[in-house]
C-alpha cells in the first residue's frame, strides 16, 4: 500500500502565550520553539510528526523527564496530562536552568 502521508518535520516557529504560566514566548532563533522557557510546559498539538498540528487532544504536556541524545544533546520528555502521549523536545538555550534542574534525568 502506498501512502502520501508526510513523514518529515514541518517547520513552524511562532510566538505564543503559555497556557500554563501565561508567559509571552517569542519564536526561537536557531530552531523551532515548542515549549515555554519559563515553566517548560508544552501543548499537545502535534500527532505524528513535529509541526503537523493534527492532534485533537490540545492538552498541556508536562515536563516529565530529561534524556541525553548524543548529537541532539538534552531533550525534555513531555507527557500529555490528558492522554499520556510522550514526546521529546530539545532543550532550548533560554530554558530556565532552575526548572530544568527539577526534571529527573532518565
Amino acid at each position: 500500500m502506498i501512502t502520501n502521508q508526510r513523514r518529515n518535520f514541518i517547520h513552524i516557529n511562532e510566538g505564543f502565550e503559555c497556557a500554563k504560566c501565561g508567559t509571552k514566548v517569542a519564536p526561537l532563533k536557531k530552531s523551532c520553539r515548542n515549549h515555554c522557557p519559563t515553566c517548560l510546559y508544552s501543548m499537545h498539538v502535534d500527532e505524528t510528526i513535529p509541526g503537523d498540528r493534527a492532534s485533537n487532544c490540545h492538552s498541556l504536556m508536562a515536563p516529565a523527564g530529561l534524556e541525553y541524545k548524543g548529537s541532539k544533546g538534552y531533550q525534555i520528555v513531555h507527557k500529555c496530562i490528558k492522554c499520556g502521549k510522550k514526546q521529546l523536545n530539545k532543550v532550548a538555550d533560554d530554558d530556565d536552568p532552575k526548572e530544568i534542574s527539577k526534571i529527573n534525568l532518565k
